[in-house]
């Protein structure tokens, strides 16, 4: 089981964060190459997934079709299931045939795709599409990621920048986006290795701050605010 905290900063802040990660004594080093993560989040149609995350729910689950780079034609997307129990969580993952992100993409069409290649996969495939075959599309978002891994390999850190939300139903529309000025941190780590958490915190200089990308995006796009901390 895995913890996450997440730090917010000016998005003018992310030179000095990035050099503090890089000459942190705890022997930071870049991996992999920034990529651009792209999200579609499903829920009811009754916002069950957004309510439970305003009401604090501990035992919570989220699920979000989720690709890599910049190409409108989406080739190896994962639906991802992110569950969370109190401070802890995990992820599962189901690989997705791949769909066009433009104005011919209609989602029920695309759940019926999913649903034909269930038949003859696990019962865990099947029960993965019952679980999202009454949720719909509510937002998209998108960011470029960079990854850190400490000199012991136990901690991992994030940046994401460029981060922007659009809104998004069954087919795509022209609707409602915004961008956010901010970058977001996220240190992760196995439940293990929480005792030295603080001591990265301090090495960082961060302080944890509550982010959701999603309530984000849920409250920008369909409620008109942006105050989220």
């Amino acid at each position: 089981m895995r913890r996450e905290n997440k730090f917010v900063f000016p998005e003018t802040d992310l030179g000095s964060v990035a050099s503090r990660i890089l000459t942190s004594k705890y022997l930071f080093s870049e991996i992999f190459t920034e990529r651009r993560v792209n999200n579609i989040y499903l829920d009811s149609m009754t916002f069950a997934n957004l309510k439970d995350n305003l009401n604090g729910v501990q035992n919570r689950i989220k699920h979000r079709i989720r690709w890599y780079g910049e190409d409108i034609t989406i080739r190896n997307p994962i639906l991802e299931y992110k569950i969370k129990r109190g401070e802890l969580g995990y992820k599962e993952y189901y690989s997705l045939p791949g769909f066009e992100l433009d104005e011919t993409f209609n989602y029920d069409i695309y759940l019926e795709t999913i649903n034909q290649l269930s038949e003859g996969k696990t019962p865990a495939y099947t029960l993965m599409y019952s679980n999202i075959y009454n949720e719909i599309p509510t937002i998209c978002n998108t960011y470029l990621r960079r990854y850190y891994l400490s000199g012991d390999s136990k901690f991992r850190l994030t940046i994401d920048k460029d981060i922007t939300y659009k809104s998004i139903g069954r087919r795509i529309d022209s609707g409602f986006s915004f961008s956010e000025d901010k970058i977001v941190v996220e240190l992760k780590y196995e439940d293990e290795h929480v005792d030295g958490v603080s001591r990265i915190m301090q090495d960082l200089g961060l302080r944890v701050s509550r982010n959701s990308k999603y309530v984000i995006g849920m409250q920008g796009i369909y409620f008109n605010n942006f105050i989220y901390n």
